[in-house]
């Protein structure tokens, strides 16, 4: 059965036109799927967003190869109305085929706005069930049921109990599924009917996966309370068969924290999870929990990018836990992570070759899915929720992992700090000079080749990037090489009574990676130790004290290779970069692949054309054979999937 991609893809096939011209206001061409398909088929794409990033795109990409009579088939995508398209320079209207595609062409009978106020993800739920569906055009209401039971599977009239609610709350953020803002609203409509439900903070609950986790901690202790003391009232159903198997998970995965118990052996088996025993029996049982979770559920090359964003953060969970319980484990422990960790970056460096190149083209609105997308996501954020002062930090060098080192630290130090947690994909190669400019440049590499051996533009991209949202230069500032909390620098900038947007740079990590020789235990205890120190916690206080909104990335993260040799070096190596080497010439690089055959070409994707770009293999460094090194630049799991972390204070 066609589906709603067939529609549009019938108009995409090989050597039909090199230059063609969509009319997307609706999205639909940077749905991943889509993406993914049209890019098969040949065809690249670029968004006419800025009109001086795309004329350079174009004209050293494509205009110039077909002068020289080679043949590309281009997509310039507008994300506007198709009357808009009269607004694309005369040269490209003279050359190119125009098409336009919206969601009302696809889905008459449903309401327009409930429908374009999707995440682009669900339209094959949408498309499903509107192909059964027979009858007439539905209202805003009857769009809003539909698509909350083909896309979500809530029916909101069979919400009843305390079970039903649980249930699809259990499974929405599990998944980390954010429902529209619409849609939340009209469940709140629903429910707020039901006295069943009149005690719960339905609202955020229902919008915020932070807010629902801290609910169920919460819940989770008077639920303990009530096992020794009857007159103790749970309103959650923990003991129910089909909530259990979500809280087991939850606890198996640091979502949920357990916690102490005198009379923990009179309580039920399946509550032992979250219950503090032995420490670190507890850590040596989640280690092997979650092991045995990712050896069963391991993400395939053809999953969705949320799927591996989703799989990073469990995976540096698990991190944590194997080098905390080291001295517990045996030799089948160590002989099964190890097995796991090759697993886990075969699966994610065949899924980068695969899927890689479409993802800088995806909606960012909702949330970045590239370092590049962060700046721009911070500018829509600071217009939508009217925010007078942000702020980015960027932890230069810190994987997840250490992330979860550093909130714990900081969660124990002022328990009111309040982190929404997310990923995004850094770029490759992932060296800070690549990766970090992309962040403060909001573009991607392709975009700053003068650059790319450097961070010295660093502030001026920062600088430009504001001024084009509208900023004056006097209100944006850049503080790079941070000293700490009190460094000069950021004094002076923060004495700026102008200042509304700030970026700072804090290489402490990335320090501690440069100079580790004890490998990923290491990593952690210095991470840990720094932490204790609490310079972090007082460079967010400060900043919260200032009337900052607080957004917190790395520009790329770390992992412990294994030696394989020291090929010839490239044009843009770091000092103790040992993950990638990158050449100017195809000659240079097929020299050194062919004394090292497990490398990998790495594509060059959103790179500039004189960069060629040679990768070790999986978990493996250009250094002495044999030598075990922490570094970055390639495309293992904890390199390229760094955190984003909007912060907040309970409160405000």
């Amino acid at each position: 059965m066609a589906n709603w991609r067939d529609s549009i893809l019938k108009n995409f096939q090989p050597k039909i036109s090199r230059l063609t011209l969509v009319a997307d206001p609706d999205g639909l061409l940077t749905e991943e799927g889509m993406l993914t398909a049209i890019q098969e088929r040949g065809f690249d794409l670029i968004p006419f967003d800025d009109p001086i990033a795309f004329r350079y795109a174009y004209e050293s990409q494509y205009r110039s190869k077909w002068d020289e009579g080679k043949n590309t088939d281009l997509v310039v995508v507008l994300r506007s109305a198709e009357q808009q398209l009269n607004r694309l320079p005369y040269d490209l209207l003279k050359a190119g085929r125009p098409l336009t595609f919206a969601l009302h062409q696809l889905f008459p009978k449903l309401n327009y706005p409930v429908i374009a106020g999707l995440d682009r993800a669900y339209l094959d739920a949408v498309d499903e069930g509107y192909q059964k569906h027979d009858g007439e055009q539905l209202t805003e209401r009857g769009t809003k049921e539909f698509v909350l039971k083909k896309c979500f599977g809530i029916v909101p009239d069979l919400l009843n109990t305390p079970v039903d609610l649980l249930k699809v709350l259990l499974s929405l953020h599990y998944r980390k599924v954010r429902l529209p803002d619409f849609l939340v609203d009209f469940l709140l409509e629903s429910l707020t009917k039901e006295a069943t439900f009149e005690l719960w903070p339905l609202c955020e609950i229902l919008s915020s996966r932070e807010s629902f986790l801290r609910f169920l901690q919460d819940e989770w202790k008077v639920f303990l309370a009530a096992q020794t003391d009857p007159s103790t009232a749970c309103r959650v159903p923990f003991g129910h068969e089909d909530v259990r198997a979500y809280i087991d998970t939850l606890f198996l995965e640091g979502s949920l924290t357990p916690v102490d118990q005198d009379a923990s052996a009179k309580l039920p088996t399946w509550a032992q999870t979250g219950v503090k025993h032995d420490q670190k029996g507890d850590a040596l049982r989640r280690f092997r929990g979650l092991r045995q979770r990712f050896e069963a559920e391991l993400p395939t090359a053809e999953v969705s990018h949320r799927e591996w964003q989703q799989t990073a953060e469990r995976w540096a969970e698990l991190v944590v836990l194997r080098w905390e319980c080291d001295e517990s484990l045996d030799a089948t422990d160590r002989t099964a992570w190890g097995d796991l960790q090759e697993s886990v970056q075969a699966a994610f460096g065949q899924w980068m070759v695969n899927r890689y190149g479409s993802l800088h083209n995806l909606p960012y609105h909702q949330q970045p899915v590239m370092v590049h997308q962060i700046a721009r996501f911070m500018a829509v954020e600071r217009i939508r929720r009217k925010l007078p002062k942000i702020a980015l930090l960027v932890l230069d060098g810190m994987a997840f992992d250490q992330w979860l080192l550093l909130k714990k630290s900081l969660e124990g130090g002022d328990g009111s700090w309040r982190f929404e947690e997310s990923t995004a994909f850094a770029w490759v190669p992932t060296l800070t000079s690549v990766t970090r400019q992309s962040i403060f440049a909001a573009e991607p590499p392709l975009y700053f080749p003068d650059s790319l051996a450097t961070t010295s533009k660093e502030k001026n991209h920062w600088l430009r990037f504001w001024e084009d949202q509208g900023l004056q230069r006097t209100g944006v500032d850049l503080v790079t090489n941070l000293d700490g909390p009190t460094d000069q620098n950021l004094e002076k900038a923060l004495g700026n009574g102008r200042l509304s947007v700030l970026g700072i740079v804090w290489n402490k990590v990335d320090d501690i990676m440069h100079g580790m020789q004890m490998q990923t235990a290491g990593m952690h205890n210095q991470v840990r130790l720094w932490a204790s120190q609490g310079h972090l916690q007082q460079l967010l206080a400060r900043l919260h004290s200032e009337g900052f909104s607080i957004y917190l990335t790395a520009d790329h993260g770390n992992v412990t290779a294994t030696g394989v040799g020291n090929p010839r070096e490239g044009v843009l190596v770091e000092t103790k970069g040992k993950r990638v080497r990158v050449y100017d010439r195809q000659e240079f690089l097929e020299e050194v692949a062919t004394k090292f055959p497990e490398s990998l070409r790495w594509p060059n994707y959103g790179l500039p054309p004189a960069r060629l770009v040679l990768l070790p293999g999986n978990l493996k460094a250009f250094t002495d054979a044999g030598d075990q090194v922490v570094s970055h630049g390639g495309i293992a799991l904890e390199e390229v999937l760094v955190p984003f972390v909007a912060i907040n204070r309970e409160g405000t």
